[in-house]
């Protein structure tokens, strides 16, 4: 046991030992693959999470803007905030705290001039993520004209027509608001397509009566049967809901369409994108639920004390959500291991190449010189963490996570052909041995 541990943990370092791996099953292969991908999985979060603190005290126009909202040297333009039980509570001074918009540096002016600080927009919205969005639905035509009809001269169409046409939909950014009036025309039209639709809604009538479901539970259950009904899948628009939400408006009308410098301020989390001085462009989210209950900025608090908070607050929201960048990575990395293997065997058939050009036959098989090789596989993994990490410091994060499996696949050929040069050495020198053994 000590023998084999000192071949897997050495190996990288030795050529000695390195080569014992070709006398070595292949499940040593198989367990350098699981630590590769233990180290690579680290790497990956590491150099999301790592950087963050550094690149944001680097980006001081956007911590002006942080600032400027939660730490207003104008106690009377300061938006007040506080944690509780996840949920963040926002409101202005004099005000209540209530669900609803409270800056919009895009659309409101008055907004723009007091919190679009060095030209960072700022949304602020506390209403609920899954609140209903207003939308209005209509086709463009696919020929490249860019005709636009409205969704009621669509259905008019004929079925040849409307291959011509797209559906689509524009998030108005309002919520919309179903009252009774408007949910009973929904009735009326779910109720017309089907016996079934109508079994449905009769359904939901009972659960209101009897009370398992509230008013505006109903409302929206009867408005999500006639959306899904009168309008089209719009899984173009929504991932997790069948109707559209005034959450992905933002989405929609600003992110998406490439703005630079924000910030959007949720009930539940928080996103926003800055530049550092270096240039560094990072995009972030963050949750509230690891963050503790109480104001985020304490009454009576100096002006250093309230920018401190203020910075806490982004920085310990991003932090909260490093278990969702393990997670994805840590589903994400095992589609690497076709790619791995590919690496492996290129580095395998690189360094037999070299071998058999030099006349080396000291490593007599492919099979052979892919258990050396796979030998160097978890070490590689380490030294592409660990470069993937510093690297994170200092570049974009696109560039960053791309880079991990080409520093890897380089340190692995940069190993085996290592390998290569000190095996065709001692096999030179071996001969070379034997012919004078032989001559005298």
């Amino acid at each position: 046991m000590k023998k084999w541990c000192k071949f897997f943990c050495l190996s990288f370092f030795s050529h000695k030992l390195s080569k014992e791996g070709a006398k070595r099953g292949y499940a040593n292969i198989f367990l350098g693959f699981i630590f590769a991908l233990i180290f690579l999985w680290a790497g990956f979060v590491s150099g999301d999470m790592l950087p963050f603190g550094v690149h944001y005290s680097n980006a001081p126009d956007f911590m002006a803007t942080v600032h400027t909202v939660f730490a207003n040297a104008d106690s009377a333009q300061r938006i007040e905030a506080e944690i509780e039980n996840g949920v963040l509570k926002v409101k202005k001074p004099g005000g209540q705290y209530a669900q609803g918009l409270l800056v919009n540096t895009f659309e409101n002016t008055a907004d723009k001039q007091i919190y679009a600080a060095n030209g960072y927009d700022v949304v602020i919205d506390s209403r609920p993520a899954d609140t209903l969005a207003e939308i209005e639905a209509s086709c463009i035509s696919n020929d490249g004209k860019n005709m636009i009809i409205s969704y009621e001269e669509y259905l008019a169409l004929s079925d040849v027509a409307k291959l011509n046409f797209d559906f689509q939909l524009r998030y108005t950014g309002n919520a919309l608001l179903l009252n009774e009036e408007a949910v009973k025309g929904y009735r009326a039209y779910v109720d017309g397509l089907s016996a079934e639709n109508e079994a449905a809604t009769e359904a939901l009538d009972k659960a209101l009566a009897e009370g398992q479901i509230t008013e505006p539970e109903y409302f929206r259950a009867i408005y999500e049967l006639y959306f899904t009904s009168y309008y089209p899948e719009i899984t173009a628009y929504e991932s997790t809901s069948k109707v559209p939400l005034l959450r992905n408006y933002y989405q929609h009308q600003y992110i998406s369409k490439g703005i630079r410098n924000y910030l959007f301020i949720f009930d539940d989390y928080i996103t926003g994108s800055f530049e550092t001085k270096n240039g560094i462009e990072v995009p972030f989210y963050g949750f509230y639920s690891e963050l503790e209950n109480g104001a985020l900025v304490q009454q009576g608090a100096t002006q250093i004390q309230a920018n401190a908070a203020a910075d806490d607050f982004i920085q310990d929201s991003f932090e909260a959500v490093w278990f969702l960048y393990a997670y994805s990575y840590a589903v994400n990395v095992f589609t690497l291991v076709p790619f791995i293997v590919l690496m492996l065997m290129v580095a395998t058939l690189l360094t037999h190449s070299v071998l058999k050009l030099r006349g080396v036959e000291s490593v007599a098989s492919l099979g052979a010189m892919f258990k050396i090789n796979g030998s160097f596989v978890w070490f590689s993994a380490i030294v592409a963490a660990v470069l993937t990490v510093i690297i994170s410091f200092f570049a974009q994060r696109g560039i960053v996570n791309a880079l991990q499996l080409v520093l890897f696949f380089v340190t692995l050929v940069i190993r085996s052909m290592a390998f290569a040069a000190e095996e065709s050495k001692q096999y030179t020198r071996q001969l070379e041995q034997q012919k004078t053994e032989q001559t005298t």
